[in-house]
């Protein structure tokens, strides 16, 4: 199919879902989804992607908004994980600098943390190497004094030193949005508020395509497809089970929980990690972002079912404990707290038991009798890197040189001009807006289209 550059059209993409045979069926219209769909479409097959509410409504817009490789993930010896995520952060740099910007992160040890200088230091240059020395700025060792004068709210006493290195953020639901445009634009249908009820089998048992129902209008249709990929997040082993009922769950969920507080209350040059103020000593952060700072994120089980999660008071005190251990000056309460969000991670279970901060964010595949495919784990920064092992193993052997240059093309928006630093300065002095707010509004309204 050749590349189309028409907006997307949610009616015209209803009609082709129902008259059309795809070579492959997505369902799930979060980061993973959309990064397959985008994938396959550029490799020429004819995908379509369904989600059943907003695209990336679950997972994929409710993370600590973070494209990096996970320092965390080495003392757990995943280096395989964290060196992919960190190829891919720098190649994101470069597809969507519009969306993901380099930060400078500051990392202060404590005498009793889990961690001590040394064993930071050791991580650090890891995590450089695996960037190939890419990083916008290579981390830097400092004593005591040096990170009090980075950050001088932070705590004091014991603060043995610390390091500044170099990762990316973005925003999740912004980037999940420029790959769906971007599949689009290869040719794929994408439609969301359709919501798969039922999947189609050929006479043999083979699944076929899915049953369909536009939550909108409440019409009902069917889609076939000669391949079925369930990317459906932390409802993938509903959709499983909608296929093979009684089949064992896979997925461990994990609640993730932040907090934004104005950014008076705690006023930040870096984003620096924090640690949670229980026995775990889990790793978290402090991130600044216009006019607040994000604060998270929680890690912990949880067993309802996804669309039922709230933040509760324990989620909000604990991460409030944390903060005000990291930075004692800033006393705050819940009277605080502008606004929170919660998202699940569909960690694949463990066979052994342990912590939820020690399951593998790695993804797995999971094939039914039917032919029916699902996916588990997976990180919003490898998103790229997992669509194309994922397109690998549906469609073995349509991988291309061409096919690999087009995945690594720029996304949607990154073609735009960039304002330079004193074109935002001049800006804000006509309008009155921080330099700051000036570029929110401008990296929405390019994510946007």
């Amino acid at each position: 199919m050749m590349p189309s550059q028409q907006p997307m059209d949610r009616a015209r993409a209803l009609r082709a879902l129902a008259d059309e045979t795809f070579d492959l069926l997505v369902i799930g219209g979060g980061i993973t989804g959309a990064g397959v769909a985008r994938e396959a479409s550029l490799r020429g097959f004819n995908v379509a992607l369904v989600e059943q509410a907003d695209f990336a409504s679950g997972t994929s817009s409710r993370s600590t908004k973070l494209v990096h490789g996970g320092l965390r993930y080495l003392k757990q010896f995943d280096f395989k994980l964290v060196a992919e995520a960190v190829r891919e952060r720098q190649l994101l740099l470069s597809m969507a600098p519009h969306l993901v910007e380099p930060t400078p992160f500051l990392f202060p040890v404590y005498r009793g943390d889990p961690d001590s200088l040394l064993a930071l230091r050791a991580g650090l240059t890891v995590y450089d190497l695996f960037a190939r020395w890419q990083a916008a700025v290579p981390h830097r060792m400092l004593n005591g004094p040096e990170v009090l004068r980075r950050e001088p709210d932070l705590g004091r006493v014991a603060l043995l030193g610390g390091a500044v290195y170099t990762d990316s953020r973005t925003d999740d639901g912004r980037l999940t949005l420029a790959v769906i445009q971007s599949a689009h634009n290869a040719g794929a249908t994408v439609a969301n508020y359709v919501a798969a009820e039922a999947f189609l089998y050929a006479s043999g048992g083979r699944a076929v395509g899915a049953h369909l129902t536009d939550a909108l209008s409440g019409d009902q249709f069917d889609v076939r497809a000669s391949r079925v990929l369930c990317a459906a997040g932390p409802w993938a082993d509903d959709l499983r089970r909608m296929d093979e009922p009684g089949v064992h769950r896979v997925l461990r969920l994990t609640k993730g929980v932040h907090l934004t507080v104005p950014k008076e209350r705690v006023q930040l040059k870096h984003s620096v990690v924090m640690r949670s103020h229980d026995d775990e000593r889990r790793m978290m952060f402090a991130i600044p972002h216009g006019s607040y700072t994000y604060l998270g994120t929680t890690d912990t089980d949880y067993l309802g079912p996804p669309q039922a999660m709230v933040v509760r008071p324990s989620d909000v005190a604990y991460i409030l404990a944390a903060t005000n251990a990291t930075f004692p000056d800033a006393h705050l309460s819940e009277a605080d707290v502008a606004s929170s969000w919660v998202g699940l991670r569909p960690l694949v279970r463990p066979r052994q038991r342990t912590s939820p901060s020690r399951v593998s964010r790695d993804y797995q595949l999971f094939r039914s009798e039917s032919g029916v495919v699902s996916i588990g784990g997976g990180k919003l920064t490898a998103f790229r890197a997992m669509a194309e092992h994922i397109v690998d193993q549906l469609m073995p052997g349509s991988r291309s040189a061409a096919a690999r240059c087009a995945s690594l093309a720029a996304l949607p928006g990154a073609d735009a001009p960039q304002p330079s630093v004193e074109e935002w300065n001049q800006l804000a002095r006509a309008t009155g807006v921080a330099p700051v707010q000036l570029r929110e509004w401008w990296h929405v309204r390019l994510a946007s289209g």
